[in-house]
């Protein structure tokens, strides 16, 4: 598939134009407001085609689909003009700011046969499926999940320290530990308690902690953080047994461990050891299969019942959402 990238983003310099070459495709062309900018992230992977403006890039007809990095804020804007276009979509996380700037995108793929696709890598690790198809049978029913990612990040020039384009841990950071209470439930959360520290200069969250009540004594603890140490674990705790992930939502090619105990004493659990893989390259291919089927397909529901989620966390903690104080 030939694809188009929108932006110079590090995230697709480093992680998604390697994994799309890495899955066999193409990167026809990268677009960008700085032609200096686009040319010397097309140098770097060989492309032969670059444009000053993301417009000219989706007029391209060679083009079959585009990846959309930009600030959170462009999100929805581009992905639309990208449909419009006719072209299939891979955008980046958030893939809006809130539910008011999700609905215009939920309206049109109502109405297109192009695939829109949330850029979730962890979705596609084996982990996460390895935890599904055995960890938490093991471990029994779930009943609390503890979820933590953090890093530290100051810079004022940052676009994750920008309000206005999203900027924050929650809608960065904070919609992974969500998406993993999604995932090990499968349901939504009945209500939420939260609270969030706001950066004085930024004017973003640099902290926020919630706990989700899914019903039936099941609860997810989180905390997210933009201004703390490097780190990230979850841990899920079962009837029969817990399970740890140590590098749940980023882990290294080289491969990933998770230790788990189910029934022992203390200190006599075991460790599953999972091979290398490349989160992006199967997040790009499992796109790539979802173009080839010839209908239109999205994973807009689970974006929707993620956002839906981080709303309310806002919401309870009394921060602005779209702008406004609730």
């Amino acid at each position: 598939m030939h694809f188009g990238i929108l932006g110079n983003a590090k995230i697709a310099r480093t992680q998604v134009a390697p994994a799309i070459l890495e899955a066999g495709h193409q990167i026809h062309a990268i677009a960008s407001r700085s032609q200096e900018q686009a040319q010397a992230f097309a140098d770097m992977f060989g492309v032969a085609r670059c444009y000053d403006s993301y417009e000219a890039l989706l007029a391209d007809e060679q083009i079959e689909a585009v990846y959309i990095p930009l600030p959170n804020h462009l999100h929805v804007p581009w992905a639309l003009k990208a449909i419009q276009a006719g072209k299939h979509v891979l955008c980046e996380k958030p893939i809006a700011l809130d539910l008011a700037d999700l609905h215009p995108l939920l309206d049109a793929v109502k109405h297109s046969d192009r695939v829109v696709m949330e850029a979730f890598m962890v979705c596609h690790h084996q982990q996460w499926q390895a935890i599904h198809d055995t960890i938490l049978p093991a471990i029994g029913d779930v009943h609390a999940i503890h979820a933590m990612f953090s890093y530290a990040n100051d810079d004022p020039a940052n676009v994750r320290n920008v309000a206005e384009w999203g900027g924050g841990g929650l809608l960065d950071i904070g919609c992974y530990t969500v998406l993993a209470g999604l995932w090990s439930y499968g349901c939504e959360p009945l209500s939420v308690q939260s609270v969030m520290d706001i950066d004085p200069r930024f004017g973003t969250d640099r902290l926020t902690s919630a706990l989700l009540d899914f019903g039936q004594g099941r609860v997810l603890n989180m905390t997210v953080s933009t201004q703390l140490a490097k780190y990230q674990r979850i841990v899920l705790m079962g009837r029969k047994g817990w399970a740890e992930l140590d590098v749940p939502f980023n882990p290294a090619v080289e491969g990933t461990r998770i230790r788990m105990e189910t029934g022992g004493e203390l200190g006599t659990g075991l460790e599953v050891l999972l091979p290398a893989q490349n989160q992006y390259a199967a997040m790009v291919s499992a796109f790539v299969e979802h173009t080839e089927s010839g209908k239109g397909w999205n994973n807009l529901q689970q974006s929707h019942a993620l956002i839906q989620v981080l709303d309310k966390i806002r919401m309870k903690a009394h921060a602005p959402v779209q702008g406004v104080v609730l």
